[in-house]
């Protein structure tokens, strides 16, 4: 799973210092997971309980009822899930701005399948920023979603039609052409790329600079006419897999430049609490 670093213009605990708090992050993953590991494997993960039926109130000199409801025990793969689920959990309270785990559910993130697909099918070495907001030529700007790696930063655009056909054009619209409806317009995602990637150049400058790559990706789509001479990486569903394959070979280590890019992105960044975001009358970002 990516390390989520950045969501929204929520306050994130990486902005003091990401490579020790991501250090912190893995090192915690580590114990909780043997500790959990564990138990799963003593039984104790869901342990029985006892319930107690209160006596009526006309039965003074009756004793309570006292149930004993037996243990879960699931399988490793229902195990597996199960953690995978918790991790998640976990990464989301590191920069959701002081939520607790009971406020994570107010987050739309389960409309938005891009999200889950760079969370879930990029390795830990990647620093994942998901609609990050900045403070640029006086006012805010969201960025597209982008992970920065430990040689690339990688600007995605993860297109979610079924079995689309895309029609890559140089205008504002794209044509889509769902397999089993009409076919729609879709804006161009080489606008919101572009202008991330300007925006990422001006804020890292010489210094902190590392390639910079946009990708467009249609996981269950296809792309028609793909432009011969190119800047941007096209992925479709015959791709998506080598390309899943290379991204996560590409890393496998997490370094100390790597994270120091990520420190220099975050201190552009906007930051406000759970709290100040869900009062806020201007900001809908975590209230659709």
């Amino acid at each position: 799973m990516a390390l989520l670093m950045k969501l929204y213009d929520l306050e994130s605990r990486y902005e003091r210092n990401p490579l020790e708090t991501s250090k912190r992050f893995k090192d915690q993953q580590l114990v909780d997971y043997a500790n959990v590991l564990k138990k799963w494997e003593t039984g104790e993960l869901f342990p029985g309980e006892t319930i107690i039926r209160p006596k009526k109130w006309w039965q003074p000199f009756k004793k309570p009822e006292m149930f004993q409801v037996p243990g879960k025990q699931i399988s490793k793969s229902a195990f597996d899930k199960w953690y995978k689920k918790r991790v998640e959990v976990q990464k989301l309270i590191y920069v959701a701005g002081g939520a607790t785990e009971d406020d994570i559910w107010r987050l739309p993130l389960r409309r938005h399948l891009d999200f889950y697909q760079m969370l879930h099918l990029l390795n830990d070495q990647f620093g994942m920023f998901y609609r990050a907001v900045i403070q640029y030529q006086q006012g805010e700007v969201e960025l597209s979603p982008f992970v920065v790696g430990p040689s690339a930063i990688y600007i995605l655009d993860w297109l979610d039609g079924e079995e689309s056909i895309y029609h890559i054009k140089r205008s504002k619209l794209w044509r889509e052409q769902p397999f089993k409806a009409s076919p729609k317009n879709i804006v161009n995602p080489l606008i919101s790329l572009k202008r991330t990637e300007d925006i990422l150049r001006l804020i890292l400058g010489s210094e902190f600079m590392l390639p910079i790559e946009r990708v467009v990706i249609a996981s269950q789509g296809y792309f028609d006419q793909m432009p011969k001479e190119t800047t941007t990486t096209y992925v479709s569903k015959i791709d998506f897999t080598e390309w899943l394959r290379k991204m996560n070979l590409s890393a496998v280590h997490t370094k100390a430049f790597q994270m120091r890019v990520c420190e220099q992105i975050l201190k552009e960044t906007v930051s406000v609490t759970f709290q100040m975001a869900l009062n806020s009358q201007e900001n809908g970002r975590i209230q659709k």
